[in-house]
């Protein structure tokens, strides 16, 4: 196939643009499995509603996108920690239960949006106009800065993890739930907070990808896909893993399509999963728990 280098560099830019937007769902995944031992399937669902608040709040009530963004991380985070305590605690360890309820939650999710906002796509404001020319090619900025917010994000998490006391308490509790127990750490408290920090990540995921893509009720349930495969790919519990796998499903995802076509381009990150599984079942940066 005949790719022009104009396409195959915005192909790239999409792709990492993209990239990073898996990166907030899956960190989201990684947090509250990996305190909880609960797999969130309705997180998808999560990403979708917070698209929706940014929505009401830049679209309706005409307030900043930024803000928006912020505001809905916020009660979408809230709202995380109502469905933690309203629901996923009591099962926190088991399968089959928090799968049943999470199953429960996309459907009354999903039919909730389509019920208040209809089927049809929903437009948020762009974060940025115009564009960068880079190597003589148009960048479109709304995609560097979705780069920019999503890293700022991580980064703010992984700081937060490494220097605060209660992001130390969860890394304790994903790295020796048992030891974290014996050293006084409240597993439910840290689920709590896993639950509330996931979720807004989570939000602030939707409302990018509804500034740069669009808005429907079933947006999150590529994004949740491609988290879990970014999660196992990465490995569970290692920011620098899910950074590293997301990326490269991203750029995967931006470029191959253009590059061998999209039946190939959906294979090729399944292959490359199994492979990873079958040498270092882990994940790239994961560990033994």
């Amino acid at each position: 196939m005949d790719v022009s280098p104009q396409l195959l560099w915005q192909s790239l830019i999409n792709g990492f643009a993209l990239g990073w937007l898996y990166i907030l769902m899956a960190l989201g995944l990684s947090l509250i499995f990996g305190i909880t031992r609960i797999m969130q399937f309705a997180h998808g669902e999560i990403y979708m509603v917070g698209g929706y608040v940014v929505y009401l709040f830049s679209v309706s009530l005409h307030l900043n996108l930024y803000l928006s963004i912020l505001l809905a991380m916020v009660i979408v985070g809230a709202f995380g920690l109502l469905l933690y305590y309203g629901l996923f605690k009591r099962f926190s360890g088991q399968m089959v239960n928090p799968i049943i309820i999470s199953v429960g939650l996309t459907l009354i999710l999903q039919s909730a949006m389509i019920v208040t906002f209809g089927l049809s796509q929903r437009n948020l404001p762009r974060l940025a106009q115009g564009h960068f020319t880079v190597l003589g090619s148009p960048v479109p900025q709304d995609r560097i800065l979705v780069i920019g917010v999503s890293f700022v994000l991580v980064l703010a998490l992984y700081v937060a993890l490494k220097k605060h006391r209660y992001g130390q308490a969860m890394v304790a509790s994903v790295q020796s739930p048992e030891g974290a127990l014996l050293q006084g750490i409240s597993h439910v408290r840290m689920g709590a907070i896993s639950m509330f920090l996931g979720s807004a990540l989570a939000a602030a995921g939707g409302g990018l990808a509804g500034s740069v893509f669009q808005l429907t009720p079933f947006m999150g349930n590529q994004p949740l896909i491609k988290g879990l495969v970014i999660i196992v790919l990465g490995g569970l519990g290692s920011i620098p893993g899910v950074v590293a796998g997301g990326i490269m499903l991203g750029v995967l995802d931006g470029v191959m399509p253009v590059v061998i076509g999209s039946g190939w381009a959906a294979i090729i990150p399944l292959v490359i999963v199994m492979i990873v599984l079958i040498v270092k079942p882990t994940g790239l940066w994961g560990y033994e728990r």
